[in-house]
């Protein structure tokens, strides 16, 4: 059973708006599940002061309504936090969990 949660929704565009507006937030990675070839998949969760939390979505809707956007560790979560995280090194833990920690 899904844990209910209050979560909003974010593209991109709304990232890059944060960013532009100078707004802080942080993100953070939550492990979903595994590809068929057993790699792991993640989805990436933003945060900021007083609001709820955001979870990415494609900018593409779907007849089915938003649907979340999964990274793959190489390139995709790599290449997204890059241009779109909160600054802080990406670490992995042994069972693939990912946790962030400050540069320096």
């Amino acid at each position: 059973m899904p844990i209910a949660r209050n979560q909003i929704l974010i593209t991109i565009d709304g990232v890059k708006d944060l960013s532009e507006k100078g707004i802080a937030f942080r993100c953070r990675y939550e492990l979903v599940g595994f590809t068929d070839d057993g790699k792991p998949r993640y989805q990436c969760i933003y945060l900021r002061e007083g609001e709820p939390e955001a979870i990415l979505v494609s900018t593409r809707i779907t007849p089915h309504g938003p649907e979340p956007r999964y990274f793959n560790i190489w390139p995709g979560l790599f290449k997204h936090h890059f241009e779109f995280g909160d600054g802080r090194d990406l670490r992995f833990g042994p069972d693939y969990e990912l946790t962030l920690e400050e540069r320096g």
